[in-house]
């Protein structure tokens, strides 16, 4: 893909996949096999899945602010601002967050995210 069809790439996953937490748009942007990286964590297909059903019962009027995007044929970051409200808690919560993409074949097929917030990514619903 060149950078530009990478970029909308990009911007599909976050309207299409993180924005909804659609968990079954997934197969459209991720390998059944990708393997994505959090601080000690090594993460599957079904981590984020789970990660999607665990946020969609969790986080109220979420709000995903796009600061950059760099992309390149095979690759991608992207840096946002995620804030939201924690609804069982009822506050505010706010976190700066960069994920960096490998594509193959036009999916994601590894992922790196660095957060100034250190969380379970392994959430699973109730």
């Amino acid at each position: 893909m060149s950078p530009t069809e990478v970029r909308d790439f990009a911007q599909r996953l976050m309207r299409e996949v993180w924005e909804p937490y659609d968990h079954t748009a997934l197969a459209r942007f991720y390998h059944p096999d990708m393997i994505g990286h959090h601080r000690a964590q090594t993460l599957t297909l079904d981590d984020v899945r789970s990660r999607l059903q665990w946020d969609v019962q969790n986080f109220g009027a979420s709000s995903y602010d796009i600061r950059d995007i760099v992309a390149d044929e095979d690759k991608f970051a992207i840096r946002f601002i995620f804030s939201c409200s924690l609804l069982k808690a009822g506050t505010a919560f706010r976190t700066e967050v960069t994920y960096f993409y490998h594509l193959r074949d036009g999916r994601i097929s590894a992922f790196w995210l660095l957060s100034d917030t250190d969380f379970d990514y392994r959430q699973h619903p109730e």
